[in-house]
């Protein structure tokens, strides 16, 4: 059970999974009746989160993924209900913020800190010059990360649709592979070769450059109080540490593969 504050926010959750549950779509938890417009009731399951270190859990997240994004064919899905969602501008805002909070984030991140500036800037710039391809839109997710896919004895579940939005697939399957790969030691080529379904986001592997996860968690530590940047600051080092330590083997691969 879960309540939302914001009226608006729970319509849009329980049109997704009616909508999903009247074309009878096998990764979500069907919603139970309630006589509140601000509550969302579901039936309890018995399962954990999906592991991003072991490929079965990958396979499974993104078969839910594609069978989601696949419903545009049976659900006209409603733009009055669902935002649209652009990456790269959601990108832009996140590296204005993190300029914006340079002496913080100096603090933080120390020599570090402009090293990831000029990585993610040349990565925008980049991916700016990318020559886009025509692709339907559908719904998106928004929130891949690994705890909104819960894994029972024999499926997967999909879960919390709060950041749901309307999209194009590719931009979530780049999102999903900035999720994994930090899993991975940032191996793209045996990542790629995990699901066909990841083949559609190849003509954007350019935008795995942009230092995604460090630019969100680090301006996330920036919202927390003074003992959970403590328990938080070891996870932040940890995952600059091996982002520069495959930045350039990853560069070097996409840029092969992109070849």
């Amino acid at each position: 059970m879960k309540y939302y504050e914001d009226i608006g926010l729970a319509q849009k959750v329980k049109y997704v999974h009616q909508e999903l549950e009247n074309i009878d779509f096998p990764y979500h938890v069907p919603l139970e009746q309630n006589e509140s417009g601000h509550i969302l009731k579901q039936k309890w399951i018995d399962g954990t989160s999906v592991n991003y270190e072991k490929r079965a859990h990958q396979i499974q997240a993104l078969q839910a993924l594609e069978t989601l994004h696949n419903t545009s064919n049976k659900i006209n899905w409603s733009r009055e209900e669902l935002p649209n969602y652009h990456l790269l501008q959601k990108w832009q805002r996140r590296f204005d913020r993190f300029v914006m909070q340079q002496e913080a984030l100096k603090s933080l991140l120390r020599d570090n800190y402009d090293i990831i500036v000029n990585e993610a800037l040349a990565a925008l710039n980049a991916i700016e010059q990318i020559q886009k391809n025509q692709e339907a839109i559908t719904i998106l997710h928004g929130d891949v990360v690994h705890h909104n896919f819960m894994v029972t004895a024999n499926e997967v579940k999909i879960i919390d649709f709060d950041l749901a939005t309307l999209g194009e697939a590719s931009d979530e399957l780049i999102l999903w592979m900035h999720r994994v790969l930090p899993q991975t030691n940032y191996n793209l080529k045996k990542l790629m070769k995990t699901h066909p379904y990841l083949q559609t986001a190849h003509h954007k592997l350019q935008y795995l450059n942009f230092p995604n996860e460090i630019l969100r968690e680090s301006l996330f530590y920036l919202k927390l109080n003074e003992r959970q940047k403590l328990s938080c600051y070891p996870f932040i080092q940890s995952i600059v540490r091996d982002w520069l330590k495959y930045k350039a083997s990853l560069k070097s691969t996409i840029q092969t593969m992109m070849m």
